[in-house]
């Protein structure tokens, strides 16, 4: 976890510690029916179920296996008819009292809640089909994507790992497991399988236990990343007798707690952090998320801004005037480096703020733009491979970003045009977006799309793309669609946010 301090001039601001996918108006437990009953604490029968599932998602999370989105679930002790999953909440974050106990429809049994996860049949629907099952992980882990969109096989031990496309269930369409009959599919072609990958989306795996869930899937991750190595230099995967090694198992259980209670004062947490306390004035408020928004994209995690990358965001209540922090690495950029500018300022201060000048001037949709020289986003933009998009992400990516070779701020606008990026040649790209918090989300996953593009490349098979079928989008509040949810800023951005502290 990192620590950072910065010192505002503005209204101090308290941020709670636990990546990125907000501290805000996330749903809270106690404001769903049925709450009492469905936030466990301490005392809960299931209490040491609870805390290994806690444990579980924070050590994968730290462990780079589960994003902002991913979960690891159980089913009951006592109850095999029932399972527990967390709350809309980064698995990083995840106390004791955010998981919700549900039926194997995935109805939680406490009353109908207004935080379910979007991919609760995902896990539902395995733990019906599957009574041998005890804790499933779902992950969006890049080299899981990658081998998901290869015609290479992942070999999962002496096994190939079966691939679930979920097209063939939704008409066309790319998206996530969310509802029943697209559980029951996955469900299907897992079979008697411990994983089953999903075209564009990641893996599920399942184990016999909480513990061994996670064993499972660190050495399916390192089988990978040994897999891709042996292509790469131009050998031949051998399939490779698994062994059931319990004591190793433990050993890693052993260190990976030791490592995740050592960040929570060594306690597993059993609530939630306290929201923190936002500034009032919008654009303190602002000020406050420009800051954020460029520690949170130089983190380790992130890893989009470097010493010359330039995050802004249009004045919250004047449209030609935004808010940047010029001359300032993004990891240590302070409320006091950041500088109030007209859009019609475009000579003073470099080519750098003529280009933000420029694109707010011509693009009033847009709230919030980067300049960043991301390896794995720059190596796109010499035209020998286009970047497409590759997993769910990276979907707004659609026909690819337009390369420019000449990086002039005016020739920048015009190649932009009603795209949400640019790639410019050797030099690096500007991306936009309506909001810093939207911007945040979509610079992560070009930087992923980009590495699992990569990735999946270098296995030698053949690619399948999100845009290899050309489908309308499923309505956002459509059965299945992907209708809003948690709070406004994103439970990544919450998440990531929290990273960042003020000492």
């Amino acid at each position: 976890m990192m620590r950072v301090r910065f010192v505002r001039a503005v209204a101090p601001v308290v941020l709670c510690i636990p990546f990125l996918w907000g501290c805000a108006s996330e749903p809270r437990a106690e404001e769903t029916p049925g709450a009492a009953a469905a936030s466990p604490g301490e005392g809960h029968p299931e209490q040491a179920l609870l805390e290994e599932l806690t444990l579980a998602n924070r050590m994968l999370a730290e462990a780079g296996i589960l994003d902002g989105q991913g979960h690891v679930t159980a089913r009951s002790r006592t109850n095999p008819n029932h399972y527990y999953i967390a709350r809309y909440l980064s698995p990083g974050g995840v106390s004791t009292a955010d998981f919700i106990e549900n039926d194997l429809d995935s109805n939680s049994v406490h009353g109908p809640r207004n935080d379910q996860a979007r991919e609760t049949h995902l896990h539902g629907q395995i733990f019906k089909a599957r009574p041998d099952v005890m804790a499933v992980v779902h992950a969006h882990t890049a080299e899981f994507v990658a081998f998901g969109s290869s015609s290479v096989p992942l070999w999962n031990g002496e096994a190939q790992a079966p691939v679930w496309d979920i097209r063939r269930f939704s008409k066309g369409r790319s998206g996530i497991v969310n509802t029943p009959e697209l559980g029951q599919a996955m469900a299907a072609t897992l079979g008697k399988h411990d994983a089953v990958l999903l075209w564009g989306h990641g893996i599920a795996l399942t184990a016999p236990s909480v513990k061994d869930v996670v064993s499972r899937v660190l050495d399916l991750r390192e089988s990978a990343r040994l897999q891709q190595t042996t292509v790469a230099v131009g050998g031949t995967w051998k399939a490779q007798a698994r062994t059931d090694d319990a004591a190793a198992r433990d050993r890693t259980w052993e260190h990976l707690k030791r490592v995740a209670l050592k960040k929570t004062g060594g306690r597993v947490p059993t609530s939630p952090p306290p929201d923190p306390i936002k500034p009032s004035d919008p654009v303190a408020a602002a000020t406050r998320d420009l800051v954020l928004a460029n520690r949170i994209l130089a983190s380790e995690e992130l890893g989009v801004l470097t010493s010359p990358g330039h995050v802004s965001l249009r004045h919250p209540g004047d449209a030609n005037t935004y808010l940047i922090a010029p001359g300032v690495a993004a990891g240590a950029v302070t409320a006091q480096d950041v500088l109030q500018r007209t859009t019609t300022d475009t000579e003073a201060g470099g080519w750098d703020l003529a280009l933000h000048a420029e694109v707010y001037r011509a693009r009033p949709d847009v709230m919030a733009m980067l300049y960043a020289r991301t390896p794995e986003v720059v190596a796109f933009s010499h035209e020998s491979m286009k970047l497409r998009p590759i997993v769910n992400g990276g979907g707004f990516l659609r026909d690819g970003l337009p390369i420019l070779a000449d990086p002039g701020p005016g020739r920048v606008v015009a190649a932009l045009g009603k795209q949400t990026g640019v790639l410019l040649s050797g030099h690096g790209f500007v991306l936009t977006a309506p909001s810093i918090y939207e911007l945040t989300n979509r610079a992560y996953s070009l930087r992923l799309n980009a590495r699992i593009q990569q990735q999946a490349v270098a296995l030698r098979g053949k690619v399948t793309y999100l845009d290899d079928m050309r489908v309308a989008p499923a309505p956002p509040n459509a059965p299945g669609g992907n209708a809003p949810l948690g709070p406004p800023e994103g439970r990544a951005w919450v998440y990531w946010s929290r990273n960042v502290s003020v000492d």
